[in-house]
């Protein structure tokens, strides 16, 4: 279990923090990240080839902002708990899931910013004993006009220790 108590964590859900700023939505980093996820879609690294595909500018792929993760697009003291105090165990941790829901298609030349809320905590007992802790938490992604593009949805998960059965 984690160092915090489910009333501890439960008392956190709603909190929010500023976890991402100034997210420069480069046209060479978009590129890169294509190249990285091995997509050859050609409206990732050049304008007309975007505009013949109906997109206004070169269009972010849609696992673009994981490069928010990056030390130098968070805000001192936001690490991988996005700034929550979880006293999860980061040796246990796994990612549980992702979601993305988008309201606007990002382009190269958009700069974002985002605001991540605790969502949800919860336990449930592993499938190898002890109690698992999970913690839900949704980013709300704004461009430079304010305008809501985004919300990235990520399930943190503590694992239970192993021989704790009844963690």
């Amino acid at each position: 279990m984690p160092s915090k108590s489910l009333d501890e964590l439960e008392a956190q859900v709603g909190r929010t923090v500023t976890t991402v700023e100034d997210l420069v939505v480069e046209p060479g980093k978009v590129e890169e990240f294509a190249r990285a996820i091995k997509d050859d879609n050609p409206a990732f690294r050049d304008e007309a080839a975007a505009r013949e595909q109906g997109y206004e500018s070169i269009p972010a792929p849609l696992t673009f902002t994981r490069t928010a993760y990056f030390p130098r697009y968070r805000p001192d003291g936001i690490g991988l708990d996005h700034g929550f105090d979880l006293g999860f165990d980061q040796s246990r941790v796994v990612h549980g899931e992702q979601e993305y829901i988008y309201e606007q298609q990002i382009h190269a030349g958009d700069v974002l910013s985002g605001k991540t809320t605790l969502v949800d905590v919860y336990e449930r007992d592993g499938s190898r004993g002890g109690t698992m802790t999970f913690a839900v938490l949704e980013t709300a992604y704004r461009n430079a006009d304010g305008e809501h593009v985004l919300t990235e949805r990520l399930t943190r998960i503590e694992l239970a220790a192993q021989g704790d059965d009844d963690d």
